[in-house]
């Protein structure tokens, strides 16, 4: 496939994924809630925060393709290809945000996290396959640290993402609310 169009649909699908709706000051400071980041970390935030919506839908589109009997929202989704969904939100995350999450949500116990993250487990925890070279292949050995390894390893992993599990989701969670 031509590189241009598939980098055309990839935009297409990422806009359905995620929106910009940070506020940036005249300082260069995003205010998001009571945290507030610099300029290169803002986008390190949002990026994790849209890896997080482009994981939920990768998790839909390999939920369809699993349950191809049944008709499911995961049926309305642009593309049915689960590991597009996992290529975006690899793209996307150059700080390694995205990574970072995943595997400090395997690291966390299940009764501290969201429903939204309890969700997410499947695709990434002791029960998944990597499988090597792929975009989500990337995101299960990021939950294999955290397995075995713990938020401490997770951080030490992925240090060049200054935040944390919650901050990220946090993040996610206001950009769905403005949508």
């Amino acid at each position: 496939m031509n590189p241009l169009v598939l980098a055309a649909l990839a935009v297409v699908a990422f806009v359905q994924v995620a929106e910009c709706i940070l506020l940036v000051s005249s300082a260069g400071a995003l205010t998001l809630g009571t945290l507030t980041v610099s300029g290169v970390t803002g986008a390190g935030l949002l990026a994790g925060g849209a890896a997080v919506g482009a994981l939920l839908l990768g998790k839909a589109a390999l939920l369809a393709a699993a349950n191809n009997r049944k008709r499911e929202t995961a049926d309305c989704l642009p593309f049915k290809n689960a590991e597009l969904y996992f290529q975006l939100a690899a793209n996307g995350d150059f700080l390694s945000c995205g990574r970072r999450f995943v595997c400090e949500l395997e690291a966390t116990p299940k009764d501290k996290l969201a429903n939204e993250e309890q969700l997410l487990l499947g695709l990434f925890g002791s029960s998944a396959s990597a499988q090597n070279g792929t975009a989500r292949g990337a995101f299960v050995e990021a939950g294999a640290i955290g397995i075995n390894e713990g938020v401490v390893g997770c951080a030490r992993a992925f240090e060049s993402c200054p935040f944390d599990r919650k901050t990220i989701f946090l993040a996610f969670q206001a950009a769905q609310k403005s949508q």
